[in-house]
């Protein structure tokens, strides 16, 4: 094996193992000996890609808000009405809370950090606008298709977000909290009320 493939081996070995140690320990029960134990490899092997717990974090969150700013855009459809897209984010992170609990574990765990944190929550915000804007333009798009008529369109994204992350995380710390179902039901006629469209949720 080369050496750049045995670095790349090593170094997603190590996040993916951080990544789990949080989940289960917390950012503040995470210690780089934990890390190297479940990547199996040496810590200071571990030091050599990565020379302080801080670097570890901060790749672990990089890969946790990419991936949470990939979910809007997967099976994205340019053909699909603005409010069928709409619904089908909003399904896509119903899926992630159900199937990929730990991922928000992790997130939440870093945003509490964060407010204690500036460079942390820098990085969250733009995760936030990230979002907003994406189902921003879906509102515009809606809007100048004349698929969304109401005034108040406008606090779609807003409110999807707070929809979405707050079914997160009640779920995340109740799995049985409530109907997710039900609630992705009544969350999307909500939004389909406010953006003003005729369309059923469904």
């Amino acid at each position: 094996m080369k050496q750049k493939e045995r670095t790349e081996k090593t170094v997603e070995a190590v996040l993916r193992a951080a990544f789990n140690v949080i989940a289960e320990q917390t950012i503040s029960g995470t210690t780089t000996a934990l890390i190297a134990e479940r990547a199996g490899i040496s810590k200071p092997l571990l030091h050599y890609h990565f020379k302080t717990k801080e670097a570890v974090l901060e790749s672990v969150l990089n890969r946790v808000l990419d991936r949470l700013l990939e979910i809007p855009l997967e099976h994205f459809n340019k053909n699909s009405a603005p409010f069928d897209e709409i619904k089908g984010i909003f399904g896509r992170y119903r899926k992630t809370i159900t199937e990929e609990p730990a991922l928000l574990t992790v997130f939440f765990d870093f945003w509490v950090r964060g407010m204690k944190r500036p460079e942390i929550r820098a990085k969250i915000v733009q995760r936030f606008d990230g979002f907003r804007g994406y189902i921003a333009q879906l509102v515009r798009d809606g809007v100048a298709n004349g698929d969304f008529t109401s005034e108040k369109s406008h606090m779609v994204p807003p409110l999807m977000l707070s929809m979405l992350e707050g079914a997160s995380l009640q779920l995340i710390s109740d799995p049985g909290a409530f109907n997710i179902d039900l609630y992705q039901y009544m969350a999307i006629e909500a939004l389909g009320h406010i953006a003003g469209t005729k369309t059923e949720p469904q």
